[in-house]
């Protein structure tokens, strides 16, 4: 990790060509990248699609960058918007306007999640469909209210609702799978 100073300096200085302060700003950065990439694609190749796009977006709008402090969160959102153009593009994803009925009450399931570590976790996220897997990440791992989602994905807030409800039912259907599987 870089002190703010040196990390300001090497953003600066990679704006202005220096290929070896680019080179260290994409070993800082590269990880955390990758990471949510993986998160929202369900196999390597996308997931390598999206990183590779992302990088090369990261670096054309560093200029953009206004606090070299918040690079990461900068960086992520370029890769989490990168992941949406994605599957909006390669997989024609479309989301059908879906609403939960009125009386459909969510069952909490947290003590599952207790006994499974956090890569069998995003394995069972990466095995949902495109559309759930989307909203679960941007609605549970990245905070996003409904409203953001539904504008972000153009679905309506009742969709995107009745997808994170889905994509629970099924990592929970997935998570008492694997316990199973554990004895």
């Amino acid at each position: 990790m870089f002190e703010n100073k040196q990390l300001h300096t090497i953003v600066k200085r990679s704006l202005g060509g220096d290929l070896k302060l680019r080179k260290v700003l994409y070993g800082h950065v590269a990880p955390m990248m990758l990471s949510v990439a993986y998160r929202y694609a369900n196999n390597k190749p996308d997931a390598e699609d999206i990183f590779q796009e992302s990088v090369l977006n990261v670096f054309d709008r560093l200029h953009q960058l206004r606090d070299a402090e918040k690079i990461h969160g900068w960086a992520k959102i370029i890769v989490v918007n990168e992941a949406i153009r994605f599957y909006k593009k390669k997989r024609n994803m479309v989301f059908t306007e879906e609403t939960l009925p009125e009386t459909a009450k969510y069952e909490g399931d947290s003590d599952i999640y207790k006994h499974l570590e956090l890569e069998q976790i995003l394995k069972i996220i990466q095995q949902l469909p495109d559309k759930m897997r989307m909203v679960i990440n941007l609605y549970a791992i990245e905070g996003f209210k409904h409203e953001e989602i539904s504008g972000m994905l153009g679905i309506s807030v009742g969709t995107s609702k009745s997808n994170l409800h889905d994509a629970r039912k099924q990592i929970k259907n997935f998570m008492k799978e694997e316990m199973r599987k554990l004895g």
